[in-house]
């Protein structure tokens, strides 16, 4: 297990490799997401060694900065190469209505990877306006 609690520029991580359920949420906006990512990419790299049978990443970003959004799709092409390995993996990409930038980050990511994307449109502060 691996986790993260988000901050002001960095989302909530949670890794759980027991039942291959994985979650970024929250904002990337680190000026130097090297030192945040490279622990994600380290722990992914050792848990592809030995990967839970089913593999799936939700992924909510509040707002990226283009240095985190390479390295996000760092974390996708790792998951590739488990998905390539015979294993099954998914991710699920929520987004909030009417937002183009995520939406469109999101596909962009999907057609440079064979991983199978979903993408889940949710509306900002559903919750609070019931």
């Amino acid at each position: 297990m691996y986790y993260i609690e988000a901050s002001k520029e960095t989302p909530l991580v949670s890794l759980n490799s027991e039942k291959g359920v994985f979650l970024i949420d929250g904002d990337c906006l680190s000026q130097n997401p090297d030192k945040f990512f490279n622990n994600i990419t380290k722990w992914i790299e050792n848990y592809s060694k030995s990967p839970y049978k089913t593999t799936t990443l939700t992924i909510n970003l509040g707002g990226i900065n283009i240095s985190s959004s390479k390295y996000l799709l760092n974390i996708i092409y790792q998951l590739e190469n488990i998905y390539k390995s015979g294993f099954q993996v998914n991710i699920r990409w929520v987004y909030i209505n009417g937002e183009d930038g995520n939406y469109e980050l999101g596909k962009d990511y999907s057609e440079m990877s064979s991983v199978p994307f979903v993408f889940i449109e949710t509306v900002e502060n559903f919750v609070s306006n019931i």
